[in-house]
């Protein structure tokens, strides 16, 4: 399976970023919403993180294009491209299937309790959406996924 059609089927994510601290060390972080946009920049992979209806700085980008790997439950690209609002940081960029056994498994549960007790207007993915083109600007073009 691609991430593309992992994020079509609203598959629960996580995004593996290298710790700001120690780079050698990764810290999985749940994806509450992901997106596939073509920006300026090139096509892109945008997520938000959880309980992104209250926080200010909670949109994401990453100019890359993940390919899955042998088990189809995680997505790699080693060498995406540096681009407007991406963190310098994040190489590779790693998206993987979230489960039970994950360090983020209790954020998404935490998200998924708070958001059913909001109204879909205010926290569901076509506001996730309107967030990403707040947050991005006229750096979208279009929306992919």
């Amino acid at each position: 399976m691609e991430l593309t059609e992992a994020i079509e089927r609203l598959i629960p994510l996580q995004v593996v970023l290298p710790d700001r601290r120690r780079p050698l060390t990764t810290v999985p972080q749940y994806a509450a919403e992901a997106f596939v946009a073509e920006t300026r920049t090139g096509n892109a992979i945008i997520w938000l993180d959880p309980f992104w209806c209250e926080q200010a700085s909670a949109c994401h980008i990453a100019y890359a294009a993940p390919k899955a790997d042998t088990s189809g439950k995680r997505w790699v690209d080693q060498d995406p491209r540096y681009g407007p609002g991406c963190l310098a940081y994040q190489r590779p960029v790693i998206f993987e299937r979230l489960d039970r056994e994950s360090s983020a498994w209790e954020a998404y549960v935490a998200w998924q309790r708070w958001r059913s007790q909001q109204s879909e207007q205010d926290c569901g993915r076509r506001a996730a959406w309107q967030r990403v083109k707040e947050c991005f600007g006229d750096q979208i073009l279009a929306r992919r996924v």
